[in-house]
């Protein structure tokens, strides 16, 4: 009896749920897992949580990722602030927009002679244009600086209006520009600010040539006298500041804006997508100013991982 109930069961069931036993059965795909390392993300993800702020001298600074533009530590990142000598990265820009041979000849008169770092030497002494560029973005020359500027053809007030047409241009709204050298101290950004002309004038060539040249002889054309110019960058210049490859930079001072200094850097492997832009104001010593940007470069390559 209990055999043929079973069997009208399994009759039963045959009638009114066929596919329960002979449908095709539903086949479930494995849900994919993220890859541990899946892609090489360039975005940089922080992975020490540990500060920097109190180990830093300067009055401002920002730290950003170059190829993502992402901000990896600041202070006083809106900071309205005399550049100083870092203005001539927006110079160089102006100038090498007239695209005038660096071959072409030019002298350097007294009246661009306004103090500060400076090429000794006499009215009407001439350089090739290349060689301008070497002593205004390497020594940091102002005489260099005015002279290019005269190079273009432009007045001193219609330069001025260019470079702060430019400044416009990458949306900088409290960067001012009052004159090509950037001794006036009237000419100020702030970090966020100065970042983005760096930025810009790194990705050229030739600035970036000139502003990674640790030393250079440049050749005065009237009189053949060979001058050596030293990079005001000591990154390229000490080992004691050299944590890394310095891909461009640029130094400036003035007794209004203590030390202030900008620079591209990749550590010592040379891996363009942990490459920094810093910008620095206001350290209280011109070793410092190094101090705190490899202080501070290195942190960004300990504190995050790409």
């Amino acid at each position: 009896m209990n055999v043929l109930k079973k069997i009208i069961f399994a009759f039963f069931i045959l009638l009114v749920f066929p596919t329960v036993i002979f449908a095709a059965p539903v086949i479930k795909k494995p849900t994919p897992k993220t890859p541990i390392v899946a892609t090489k993300s360039k975005i940089p993800v922080r992975v020490d949580t540990s500060e920097i702020e109190s180990k830093i001298h300067a009055k401002a600074y920002v730290v950003i990722d170059r190829s993502t533009g992402i901000v990896l530590t600041e202070k006083n990142e809106n900071l309205v602030w005399p550049i100083a000598s870092t203005t001539k990265l927006m110079t160089a820009q102006i100038v090498l927009e007239k695209k005038e041979s660096p071959k072409k000849i030019f002298g350097v008169l007294t009246e661009d002679d306004v103090g500060g770092a400076k090429l000794y030497v006499k009215n009407g002494d001439a350089f090739t244009i290349d060689d301008l560029f070497y002593s205004m973005l390497v020594g940091s020359a102002n005489n260099a600086a005015n002279a290019l500027a005269r190079s273009t053809g432009l007045t001193r007030e219609e330069f001025v209006d260019a470079m702060n047409a430019k400044a416009k241009v990458f949306g900088l709204k409290s960067t001012v520009y009052v004159d090509p050298s950037g001794i006036d101290p009237a000419n100020v950004s702030t970090p966020m600010e100065l970042a983005k002309v760096a930025d810009e004038a790194f990705k050229n060539v030739f600035i970036k040539k000139y502003a990674s040249t640790p030393i250079r002889n440049v050749r005065m054309v009237n009189t053949g006298t060979i001058k050596k110019i030293q990079n005001t960058n000591w990154m390229l210049t000490k080992p004691a500041y050299n944590n890394g490859i310095v891909v461009a930079g640029k130094t400036g001072y003035l007794e209004e804006s203590s030390w202030n200094f900008v620079t591209a850097l990749r550590p010592k492997d040379n891996n363009a997508k942990k490459e920094l832009l810093l910008v620095i104001f206001g350290s209280d010593s011109r070793a410092q100013s190094f101090a705190d940007a490899k202080t501070l470069s290195s942190w960004a390559w300990k504190s995050y991982t790409w």
